[in-house]
């Protein structure tokens, strides 16, 4: 049996206007540029609503060639403050079907920004694990892409 975990939480500062932070979370063309934990993984948007309840579902190519499939709802967005979203993977991805949450919040900090990612709902610590690797990874991409 596998421990659930209720959440895990990732900061970043980004060295960016919070306005501008926001914006890159909200556009698709903007998305592909940065939205992936490596720069080894590529994403594709194959659905994207910025809106309250509309959806959005993201494919990574991974280095091994692998395709996974994220999707999910945007529960809540409040710029530039923070958006709220699920996060679903399909199958045939180890966690697929699980739904889980994303709370996204920016934080003013003078000229910078900071990102407070707070991943709910997990099934595991496993998982628990894999969504701190990947959102610290997915930040580090965004301030790079935002430098």
């Amino acid at each position: 049996m596998t421990k659930a975990i209720d959440a895990v939480i990732v900061r970043r500062l980004i060295r960016a206007r919070r306005a501008q932070v926001f914006d890159a979370f909200s556009r698709a063309e903007a998305l592909t540029l940065w939205f992936t934990p490596g720069s080894d993984i590529s994403v594709e948007v194959l659905t994207f609503d910025f809106t309250p309840q509309g959806d959005f579902r993201f494919r990574y190519t991974m280095a091994d060639g692998t395709r996974p499939i994220v999707g999910g709802t945007y529960e809540t967005i409040s710029p530039p403050d923070e958006l709220a979203f699920s996060w679903i993977w399909e199958p045939p991805d180890r966690h697929a079907d699980i739904w889980t949450r994303v709370l996204v919040q920016f934080h003013e900090k003078g000229d910078a920004t900071e990102v407070l990612i707070t991943h709910d709902h997990l099934p595991s610590v496993e998982a628990g694990s894999r969504f701190v690797a990947g959102w610290e990874g997915t930040l580090a991409s965004l301030a790079m892409h935002l430098s």
